[in-house]
């Protein structure tokens, strides 16, 4: 059989394969589809190590929140652990996985780096290697990166040894799928043909300089999705008149003039695009997902700058003005790459917060802008002064 002809009979089932031959080693790596990854999770029969990679960050999330749902809600606190990533720190927390957990359940750790694992050393390589030849049978171990660098050991031994689910943007027919079995949990049906039609508008435009396939904005997708039901939320059939309700990923989003203003260190005109998005209702998950992006992308560019080419993250990032690639450049002027590091971190830190429900969100996003763009040291959890005025 052909190569080519089984990539395409892995690929459109649960996972595909191709051929390495970079990066120190040779041979075949077979990858896993999220959907795949998210069927065994739910399914109760996990395998014992993944290595979840890829730029979507939509379906990252899918993946944690299917692991979340694994976990019985009184189980959570000796089942599951999410935990940063710390070099040096490896050994000691994969000890723990070996632990029978209580309540006879199965364990979960879920291991995530804003660097994507990059401080990873030599210990952390050797603590990776003894657990993978010897995985507990009662733990789940899953580390998480953005775009891992594959020249590195630690993440080698990843791809190596453990199940590899790669996170990519997914094209329109499944982006269109996944809609229709969307909308049908909310009890609303629509036709594969308008599925489509719907997934092409937030679908990314190609860029020149890459071979990235397209491939289509989910969390977009889905937020706009979200604004619809809303608004007829007595509607069983979508109709092609529904198509005018929804806003294209790629029209003018006044995201864009927040993560401007935040690029150009403005805190005043960041705080209000804010309350302006606030006000009209945008999901915070877009709004934090957004400025994460933002500053990753900076990272990436203002690495590469050295290195005399522009980086590229998947296809979602236009040269054109005011697009997030551009926007992305003018940060990476303005901030210095460890201003740039702690700003991803203290993004992490406000969306576990958010998500935690234990302090107003609008709140944490304002102080998430107003240090990221001040360069306030601290944490998300330090409060600045004017926040209590701001709001009487």
């Amino acid at each position: 059989m052909r190569v080519s002809a089984l990539i395409e009979r892995r690929y459109s089932n649960s996972s595909y394969e191709f051929r390495v031959s970079n990066f120190g080693f040779r041979g075949t790596l077979f990858l896993m589809r999220p959907t795949e990854f998210i069927r065994q999770v739910t399914s109760g029969k996990p395998g014992a190590v993944y290595f979840l990679r890829g730029p979507d960050r939509f379906m990252h999330e899918e993946c944690r929140a299917a692991v979340l749902n694994a976990v019985p809600p009184e189980a959570r606190a000796w089942c599951l652990a999410e935990i940063e990533f710390e070099s040096g720190e490896l050994e000691r927390k994969l000890e723990d996985a070996h632990q029978i957990p209580m309540l006879a359940g199965h364990s979960y750790f879920l291991f995530s780096d804003p660097e994507d694992l990059r401080r990873a050393g030599d210990e952390d390589v050797e603590a990776l290697e003894a657990y993978v030849a010897k995985p507990s049978p009662c733990a789940t171990v899953v580390f998480a990166a953005i775009e891992p660098d594959r020249r590195r050991k630690f993440i080698q031994l990843l791809e190596k040894k453990s199940t590899v689910v790669e996170l990519l943007p997914p094209d329109r027919h499944e982006a269109a799928h996944w809609l229709e079995q969307y909308l049908r949990r909310a009890g609303v049906a629509i036709a594969p043909e308008l599925a489509e039609q719907v997934a092409a508008r937030f679908e990314d435009r190609p860029d020149p300089r890459r071979e990235t396939r397209p491939g289509v904005n989910l969390l977009g997708m889905r937020t706009e999705v979200e604004k619809v039901l809303t608004a007829r939320p007595d509607a069983k059939q979508w109709e092609e008149s529904d198509l005018e309700n929804i806003v294209s990923f790629h029209e003018d989003h006044e995201i864009n003039k927040l993560l401007e203003a935040i690029a150009e260190r403005q805190v005043g005109r960041a705080l209000e695009r804010l309350r302006a998005l606030l006000a009209s209702k945008e999901p915070e998950a877009l709004i934090l997902w957004s400025i994460g992006d933002l500053f990753r992308q900076a990272l990436k560019s203002s690495a590469s700058a050295g290195r005399g080419y522009s980086s590229g993250y998947g296809g979602f990032y236009r040269s054109g003005k005011g697009s997030p690639f551009e926007i992305a450049q003018r940060a990476a002027k303005r901030y210095s790459t460890e201003e740039l590091g702690q700003a991803l971190r203290r993004t992490r830190d406000t969306d576990l917060a958010v998500k935690s429900s234990w302090k107003d969100s609008r709140v944490l996003l304002e102080i998430l802008v107003w240090q990221v763009t001040v360069g306030k040291a601290g944490s998300a959890w330090a409060e600045p002064s004017w926040v209590g005025a701001a709001d009487a």
